[in-house]
């Protein structure tokens, strides 16, 4: 989902759900195939702010959240500001 701000900024928001299932052969399953995913249900959001102060002034904000296979959710956040010159 995006919602804009007329000329100066954005926000955006994206949820993503995987399930992984895995027979009860004992078969190894390869990190590329997975694309990192355990097995289980594996869950994704994230939420990115772009905002424009003024003409050489920028600042993003950004946050993400995972939780694989039912394990601990881990949290991720990232600010930054940029002056143009």
């Amino acid at each position: 989902m995006n919602f804009s701000f007329a000329g100066t900024g954005r926000v955006r928001f994206e949820v993503e759900r995987t399930e992984l299932i895995k027979n009860d052969t004992e078969n190894f399953l390869p990190f590329e195939l997975t694309n990192g995913n355990l097995v289980g249900k594996n869950y994704f959001w994230r939420l990115n702010f772009d905002y424009r102060i003024s003409a050489n002034l920028q600042s993003t904000l950004g946050y993400d959240g995972r939780s694989q296979g039912g394990g601990k959710v881990i949290h991720t956040a990232r600010a930054e500001v940029r002056a143009f010159f």
